[in-house]
């Protein structure tokens, strides 16, 4: 899936919607590389995400460029158990590693 523009408190439901689309499905990549802004909404979503993958047996992976975002997000603790990568095909490589 992928988020691009700002996502903040008035996207919530959109964001939240995007995310049940996957809910189900245990191997989930988000690109946020056409994400210009995030506020701690979207960043639960994606919380909620990789919480939900892992208790499928499965595995999140984030792909993003910027630096100011995957620091956000290691601040978040999205880090701890889900990798970050800086492009699609290694967001898809990954997966096939399972």
């Amino acid at each position: 899936m992928r988020l691009a523009g700002e996502h903040d408190i008035s996207t919530r439901h959109g964001v939240h919607l995007a995310f049940q689309r996957v809910r189900e499905n245990p191997r989930v990549i988000v690109d946020l590389t056409g994400l210009s802004y995030v506020d701690s909404t979207a960043i639960h979503e994606l919380y909620r995400a990789e919480s939900r993958a892992l208790a499928l047996a499965g595995k999140l992976v984030i792909v993003a460029r910027n630096q100011r975002m995957i620091r956000l997000l290691s601040i978040a603790g999205l880090t701890a158990r889900t990798q970050i990568v800086d492009s699609l095909a290694a967001a898809t490589a990954l997966m096939g590693e399972s």
